[in-house]
């Protein structure tokens, strides 16, 4: 990867070189220009967008060569306003903060603008919202600018939990303004985001289909997923399997069948039968028989959600023939918390079994509940030995079997009580998973 950078760098400077049809004194400094310099740099993370997984280690280079570059300029370089440019694009595409502060504080000349560099320097501190109000005012000036989509971008971060549709619209125009970069990337992204917490599915999925068809291979795509899935979950009415399958077709096919065992896997845990069973139904599609893992994850989640219902026998076989390897420890958890509530399920309550019961159950209140009883059980015990003691051995033992015997009638009173109702099943269900979705 050095060897890459390195090449990178020595193609980058010849090739600014040779661009400049200026005499060779004058071609070294214009070669060196912070514009040139960043416009190379906007090239390399719209290449990131795109996939390309080298050009992230060349971005981390080029940022620090710009960040020498700038730190190093003379003042008078920045009579180009292009340079001007370079240097606030620079800052808001992942640069240091503390160069914008050192130029803005040798700018004697006013050749930044004042709102502009304050505007940055309190966003890129962390305090963005209190400028939003001076945002407002001084985005509008910078559209159709070279700035002017980062600024869009900005603004709309700063606006999006105060004021969602303000920062739509600053997003609408940051993507107007810079389409296929990674500006636009980022405002699709952030766009699904608002919408879908709205619950302003109409809109919401216009945005998801965009970024389907043109940024599924970006590093930030998950998040995508992610929001998607949330959508999915969370608007069923508006998001029919149809309408799901609609904008995953847009999806090359691997990524396509990751989202469908997000889904798969979230509904499951939800408890969404329909859900689960469609988005395992349509992995299964998309997978071969060498994709034994997927396979796996399609029929632990169809399990997981069929375990309240018929056939629990036969679920428990199908939990029991998956593979560990093929499994995250994340999904063999869920595998084992399913396993452990299907055979609860369907055990009857006798001495045998409860003096098996289970003590690494995930449902909280059954545990305590079990522990509780295990205490008593132990101080009954005790006092029993104390008394047989002093009566001999045959009554030692007599009461050591009696203690036993009331401790399991009292075991078995509880765990019929805690099993008897008839949502008892679904309840076992949430509890042991819904510490896993968090």
């Amino acid at each position: 990867m050095r060897g890459n950078i390195a090449r990178f760098g020595l193609t980058l400077a010849l090739g600014l070189l040779a661009a400049s049809p200026v005499p060779s004194a004058e071609r070294s400094a214009e070669a060196a220009a912070p514009f040139r310099m960043v416009r190379s740099l906007q090239n390399i993370q719209d290449s990131v967008i795109n996939g390309d997984l080298n050009a992230v280690e060349m971005q981390r280079f080029l940022l620090g060569e710009i960040d020498r570059r700038l730190r190093t300029a003379e003042m008078l370089v920045f009579e180009d306003p292009r340079n001007v440019d370079a240097a606030l694009i620079y800052a808001m595409s992942g640069g240091n903060p503390e160069t914008l502060d050192i130029l803005a504080d040798r700018d004697v000349a006013g050749r930044f603008d004042n709102r502009v560099t304050s505007i940055l320097r309190r966003y890129l501190s962390g305090k963005g919202g209190t400028a939003v109000k001076q945002l407002q005012e001084v985005v509008p000036e910078y559209r159709n600018t070279p700035i002017g989509p980062y600024l869009e971008l900005i603004g709309a971060n700063a606006l999006m939990e105060k004021d969602p549709e303000a920062a739509l619209r600053f997003f609408d125009w940051a993507r107007v303004e810079a389409p296929g970069s990674i500006v636009e990337e980022a405002a699709l992204r952030r766009s699904l985001n608002i919408t879908s917490h709205k619950g302003d599915t109409a809109r919401a999925l216009p945005f998801a289909r965009r970024y389907a068809r043109r940024y599924m291979a970006s590093p930030y795509a998950s998040q995508f997923a992610d929001t998607f899935v949330s959508l999915a979950l969370d608007h069923q009415e508006a998001l029919p399997p149809e309408e799901i399958s609609s904008v995953l077709s847009l999806v090359e096919g691997k990524r396509q069948r990751e989202i469908y065992l997000r889904l798969a896997r979230r509904a499951a845990i939800n408890g969404n039968r329909t859900l689960t069973e469609f988005a395992s139904a349509e992995a299964r599609k998309l997978s071969t028989k060498e994709d034994t893992s997927q396979l796996a994850l399609a029929e632990l989640y169809t399990g997981i959600v069929n375990i309240s219902g018929d056939g629990v026998n036969e679920i428990l076989n199908r939990l029991a023939e998956i593979p560990d390897q093929e499994l995250t420890p994340k999904d063999r958890f869920l595998r084992d918390a399913a396993r452990v509530v299907a055979e609860e399920v369907t055990e009857v309550p006798g001495g045998d079994s409860l003096t098996q019961v289970k003590r690494d159950m995930v449902d909280k209140e059954y545990r305590d509940r079990m522990s509780e009883l295990s205490l008593d059980a132990g101080k009954t015990a005790s006092t029993a030995r104390v008394n047989a003691a002093a009566d001999g051995q045959n009554d030692q033992q007599d009461a050591q079997q009696e203690t036993r015997r009331q401790a399991l009638d009292l075991r078995i009173e509880k765990v019929e009580n805690f099993v008897s109702s008839s949502r008892s099943r679904l309840r076992d269900v949430d509890a042991l998973l819904s510490g896993e979705s968090n």
